[in-house]
């Protein structure tokens, strides 16, 4: 018969609350990763973040962003920022979305919701080559 395991502080506590929330969808997808690591997505994202802009184009590219799969925004006036989340199979969407905004001094580009160097230069090319044309050929 195998011995028991002795309980680790944790696991002695009482049960005052949950240890788990039912939703988590409220949550930063960072605070995810923290509190719940075998929840958190394990797709590869890159995240538009952009802000208000005087272009014409701008309602357009809000109404692209709400579409996205992972939307959110935050903030408000002039520092308000929109987060829109894309993975490899929505690179079509990505690319529309950051055609619009890209040349905003406010648009700024996440890997896995986090700053990197070189988003811009070197992650976002990569993205493309997963882009099809008209016909469906990538």
């Amino acid at each position: 018969m195998a011995e028991e395991r002795a309980k680790n502080y944790i696991e002695r506590l009482p049960e005052i609350i949950e240890r788990r929330e039912k939703d988590i969808s409220h949550l930063d997808p960072e605070m995810v990763e923290i509190l719940y690591p075998d929840q958190a997505p394990r797709d590869f994202t890159l995240t538009v973040v952009f802000g208000p802009a005087e272009d014409p184009k701008y309602a357009e590219a809000i109404t692209l962003a709400e579409r996205a799969p992972r939307y959110r925004r935050e903030g408000r006036d002039r520092w308000l920022r929109h987060y829109a989340t894309y993975t490899v199979n929505e690179v079509q969407e990505l690319h529309r979305l950051f055609s619009l905004v890209g040349d905003y001094p406010t648009c700024e580009i996440l890997v896995k919701n986090k700053r990197v160097p070189y988003a811009r230069e070197l992650w976002l090319p990569f993205f493309w080559f997963f882009r099809k044309d008209e016909e469906g050929r990538t």
